[in-house]
């Protein structure tokens, strides 16, 4: 199998992009737990894993297994589908299926940046109209936007326009300086991920990267050992997960 990735129509993959991978797990660490990234991994190399599968590859118990997924599919950062199956004896039983929601991954991650963003900007402009400055003498107030009407060209120093007595700064406004600096880390901190979304903006993925069928960990395995001896696979499930190998 080439690692190129092809196309089967003008601009649709059949191939996951390495860039939208990154994207995942860059956007899987920032927002979530640990545990949370290290699910999200797994889907990225078992592109629609059996739950039970999932639990035995990361060795997490399954009530503890759901809480997690459904953290990540209320945020429509994973899917999930039931398969029923039939036993050798006969017995039916339903079985859950997760795989990565990329057809609104790349909104939901704008969606929580910009949250974000709102956040900072909304504590910035909290900061400049809190009271930065106050008379010990008459107890007026000030902000940091009416410093410039405080500031004595004579004196060099900070005074008050009511009383001429030198103002204080306010204890308690020399943590919401942070505010103003907030933005300028986010932008900074976060260009990986800014650049990545660059990047995916436009791609877009076939139905089956989309809506992947489900593979078991067994089907998987017997897979592996046909690769190793050189057969070749045709099965389009078991192709998305050998080009994650």
């Amino acid at each position: 199998m080439s690692s190129t990735t092809t196309l089967v129509e003008p601009d649709v993959l059949t191939e996951v992009p390495e860039a939208l991978k990154r994207l995942v797990r860059y956007a899987s660490r920032g927002f979530y737990s640990t545990e949370h990234a290290i699910i999200i991994d797994m889907l990225v190399h078992h592109p629609c894993i059996k739950e039970d599968d999932l639990c035995e590859l990361i060795k997490f118990e399954r009530k503890a297994l759901r809480g997690l997924i459904n953290t990540l599919k209320t945020d429509k950062f994973v899917k999930s589908k039931v398969r029923i199956e039939t036993t050798s004896e006969g017995k039916q039983s339903h079985h859950s299926y997760y795989f990565i929601n990329y057809s609104s991954f790349v909104n939901v991650v704008k969606y929580k940046l910009d949250h974000i963003r709102r956040k900072i900007e909304t504590e910035e402009r909290e900061s400049t109209s809190r009271a930065s400055f106050k008379c010990p003498d008459c107890l007026n107030t000030y902000t940091d936007l009416e410093a410039d009407q405080l500031f004595d060209m004579a004196t060099g120093k900070f005074l008050c326009t009511f009383c001429r007595c030198e103002v204080e700064e306010e204890a308690s406004s020399l943590p919401r300086k942070d505010a103003r600096t907030l933005m300028v880390k986010f932008n900074e901190q976060l260009e990986p991920l800014f650049s990545l979304l660059r990047e995916v903006e436009d791609i877009k993925l076939a139905p089956s990267l989309l809506e992947p069928e489900p593979v078991d960990l067994k089907t998987i395995r017997c897979a592996l050992v046909r690769f190793s001896r050189g057969e070749e696979i045709c099965e389009p499930s078991l192709c998305l997960v050998l080009q994650e190998r």
